[in-house]
């Protein structure tokens, strides 16, 4: 994190929110169900198979295993040359294919797809085989806010602290806007979803070019 660029910060913060949204659809319409929170999901997974529901087991089980999924694809996707647009792209087009299931009425199907999609998100940072900014799960990060706020009160960076703080905040946010527009919409929000991830992509896609293009003038 303290070597990212602003411009980088800014689109996993847009990430972060859209983690949140999709979050937040999913855990309203599963009663209580992560897409992307898979400690949640095993806590849940072990309590409910102590108490032998199954049917809950087999929920938290299927959620763990498509982000599971869902994370190998993006690392295979992230060893790609361009691996950023392509992923931000494969993103796109698994929040369209949540979207078309759903609006079928396969509610369970389209939640499946989206936690794969929540998987393949995190690679969208991954650098040298890791993941240098998480974006579907917040405890490391609120973590790292701590200690960088016990850094800055003893000297060091200023406000490091807050780029942790607001990734946070942005995922709080897009909960609770997935959560309004489910209210609203039901499973047609995943459409609000894609529609976020079509305009990230290609925004992205266009700074890209951008870039390449001053580079070869240079």
């Amino acid at each position: 994190m303290q070597a990212i660029r602003r411009s980088e910060l800014l689109l996993a913060t847009v990430l972060a929110g859209l983690a949140g949204f999709v979050d937040a659809v999913g855990f309203v319409h599963l009663g209580g169900y992560f897409l992307s929170f898979m400690s949640g999901n095993t806590t849940r997974f072990a309590a409910e198979a102590a108490h032998t529901d199954w049917v809950a087991v087999g929920k938290a089980g299927g959620i763990i295993g498509c982000f599971f999924v869902g994370v190998m694809i993006g690392a295979v996707v992230a060893r790609a040359e361009h691996a950023r647009p392509l992923l931000l792209s494969a993103i796109s087009t698994s929040l369209l294919c949540a979207a078309l299931v759903g609006s079928v009425g396969a509610g369970t199907a389209a939640m499946l797809i989206l936690a794969v999609t929540m998987g393949a998100m995190n690679s969208v940072f991954q650098r040298n085989g890791e993941v240098s900014v998480g974006l579907t799960y917040m405890t490391g990060t609120l973590v790292k806010a701590g200690q960088r706020l016990v850094d800055a009160l003893c000297g060091g960076p200023r406000w490091l602290w807050l780029r942790y703080l607001s990734l946070w905040l942005s995922l709080a946010v897009g909960a609770v806007l997935g959560a309004l527009t489910y209210r609203w919409l039901e499973l047609a929000a995943i459409w609000v979803a894609f529609g976020l991830a079509v305009a990230v992509t290609v925004v992205v896609e266009i700074v890209r070019r951008r870039r390449l293009s001053r580079a070869a003038r240079q």
